[in-house]
């Protein structure tokens, strides 16, 4: 029988065998695992914390109780990412707030301290990321979505598919949709991309503590 060893090393899909098993030990590992993942992603999608935080703990406790979830076609990381984003729509919903998932997604608050702290000592990346937020708000919430997962959380095409619930080639189209966009917005070439990971690396560092 297969159990988790002293040491705690224990790849996804076991875990997951287990957690549908019922071992409470499967389920904390998951959680310390992705949490600060799921947390950060969810802020992205709604910069209520609080509410974020109650759709994860949902979400486990959800799939502590539900021992006929199947991932065989789908990554636990993927699996949990989009079903934190279906339980914020839920919420979103069961609310009736007046904004949707889609009206507050990747909200990235912008302030003179925020970017003095990003970039201390470089002006040019900090008035290059300044142009950024301006390209990136005329994205479309599906653009900024995979650009999120695919160049801050580095997840497969086939993941983001999986997470945003579309197939593969969709997912790639829209990604190079979005860095078509964000280069004829701001005229830049890869270093734009660079830059932009690197700022909202540093952005989900410092906004996560």
């Amino acid at each position: 029988m297969e159990s988790i060893p002293p040491s705690g090393k224990i790849d996804d899909l076991s875990l997951w065998s287990l957690l549908i098993k019922g071992d409470q030990k499967a389920l904390e590992l998951l959680y310390q695992k992705y949490y600060s993942l799921l947390l950060n992603y969810g802020l992205k999608c709604n910069p209520n914390k609080e509410l974020v935080k109650d759709c994860i703990q949902d979400l486990f406790v959800n799939i502590y109780q539900n021992t006929n979830i199947n991932t065989a076609n789908i990554t636990v990381r993927s699996y949990l990412l989009r079903a934190l984003r279906n339980n914020l729509i839920y919420k979103l919903s069961s609310q009736k707030e007046e904004e949707s998932l889609d009206d507050v997604a990747f909200h990235i608050p912008e302030n003179e301290d925020l970017f003095e702290q990003l970039f201390p000592k470089n002006d040019d990346d900090m008035l290059l990321a300044r142009r950024l937020l301006d390209a990136m708000s005329q994205l479309s919430t599906n653009q900024k979505s995979v650009l999120y997962l695919r160049y801050v959380k580095d997840l497969s095409y086939k993941e983001i598919a999986d997470v945003m619930d579309i197939n593969v080639q969709s997912s790639m189209n829209l990604a190079n949709r979005a860095l078509t966009k964000l280069r004829s917005l701001i005229g830049q070439d890869e270093h734009l991309l660079s830059i932009w990971q690197l700022f909202i690396i540093k952005m989900v560092s410092l906004l996560s503590h």
